[in-house]
């Protein structure tokens, strides 16, 4: 099971006139979608150390010979072009490369140097975006046929294109080697090393411990750091959320965060290296897809669903907590949360449990929606609710989809 998902937002940008920048971390399929849309383009790739290479005639050729091509109104797309001689981005600076010259990099640190700022090369000549995962709406709508639970289950790891086409075995038993390869790429193409406290740091937020005083006692507690204190860890969430592996989200009504993977195949690795020491430790799979379907995947659903009502609304993730429980799902618009939701990724809902979902919902006074997202609508009885579930998700989706290809 391996295809193309189609981002209908970035394919207007990418198809829109002049130059254009795409940034984003390793690995979000910015490449194979630029050149999937920009077929007509040719297309030359940075190597470190400055040279440019053109993978279809297997050779190098000079920043001289870039812009001459550049001059003669070639249309080029230049990738990991922070790694150009600066010369290049002189000659861009002034004047050179007018036509469609579209640029790729998977560096933030070097994306923000040279367009950000007074005096950055490239500052006002080119139009950016950043290209995350996977949306919930471009799976939904994808066409993988009938979208079953097994399938959905997938797709919450699929919002990493890297892994279209894996089966749930393939990320129990290989998505370490994934995570922990994808960790070391991105920290390395932003000039730094990978250090055991920042692993530190993407094993407690795996485990749950979301806030910064509970990672820095994870830290401490398992030999990371000298002392519990934040300041040993401050540092290392900054950096890991600029670089895009983590995200921060607020705390309604506070001016704290909480912090949380970006990637749900990190998520599931870095909890199964942690807790169970795979995969230096031999587990069989059986037991790595219990723990992934029973542990792990409950919560990514979650996620999941957030992100869906977030892109479909517009509305911004906040954690709202409620008698020692944060509400799975908390959207807000400015500070005021609107929607609140349940996720019971379960196979059966009795009637107290959903009551007791009700009566916490009900509870959040400024919420305008009050959703329960279940996979099959026939497991809940009667209820004031806003009811979703799998069928329901995956048709407002395909509208969704359908109204950005057509507005963009």
């Amino acid at each position: 099971m391996s295809m193309i998902v189609e981002r209908p937002k970035l394919k207007r940008f990418l198809l829109s006139g002049g130059r254009k920048l795409v940034y984003g971390r390793r690995k979000t399929g910015k490449t194979f979608y630029t050149r999937h849309v920009l077929h007509e383009h040719d297309y030359y790739i940075v190597r470190k150390g400055g040279s440019i290479y053109d993978p279809i005639s297997d050779e190098e050729i000079s920043a001289s010979a870039l812009l001459r091509l550049c001059r003669a109104g070639t249309q080029i797309i230049l990738d990991e072009f922070h790694r150009a001689p600066s010369r290049l981005f002189d000659a861009i600076h002034a004047g050179e490369c007018r036509g469609d010259l579209v640029l790729v990099t998977s560096s933030l640190h070097y994306h923000e140097r040279l367009l950000l700022g007074r005096e950055a090369p490239l500052l006002g000549l080119f139009r950016a975006r950043r290209v995350g995962l996977l949306s919930p709406i471009e799976l939904l709508s994808a066409p993988w046929g009938s979208i079953d639970r097994d399938t959905f289950e997938l797709l919450v790891f699929y919002q990493e294109p890297s892994l279209i086409g894996w089966s749930l075995e393939d990320i129990a038993l290989h998505g370490w080697d994934f995570s922990y390869s994808l960790t070391g790429e991105i920290i390395d193409e932003e000039d730094m090393a990978l250090t055991s406290r920042m692993i530190g740091v993407l094993e407690a937020i795996s485990h749950g411990n979301t806030r910064m005083s509970e990672i820095a006692q994870y830290l401490y507690s398992h030999g990371y750091t000298s002392s519990p204190s934040t300041g040993h860890v401050s540092k290392y969430l900054a950096i890991l959320a600029r670089i895009g592996l983590i995200e921060r989200i607020p705390i309604a009504g506070s001016k704290r965060s909480v912090y949380r993977h970006a990637s749900p195949v990190t998520e599931a690795a870095f909890y199964l290296h942690a807790r169970y020491g795979h995969p230096e430790t031999p587990i069989p799979t059986g037991r790595l897809l219990t723990v992934l379907r029973e542990n792990i995947i409950p919560r990514l659903v979650e996620r999941f669903v957030e992100r869906f009502f977030s892109h479909l609304l517009g509305l911004r993730p906040v954690i709202l907590r409620h008698e020692k429980e944060d509400i799975d799902i908390a959207l807000a618009r400015g500070r005021r949360v609107v929607l609140v939701g349940e996720v019971k990724w379960r196979r059966n809902l009795s009637a107290s449990m959903l009551r007791r979902v009700e009566e916490r919902l009900n509870r959040v006074q400024t919420a305008e929606r009050r959703i329960l997202f279940i996979p099959d609508r026939s497991i809940a009885g009667e209820t004031r609710l806003e009811v979703w579930d799998l069928n329901r998700l995956v048709q407002e989706a395909k509208k969704a989809f359908a109204s950005q290809q057509s507005n963009g």
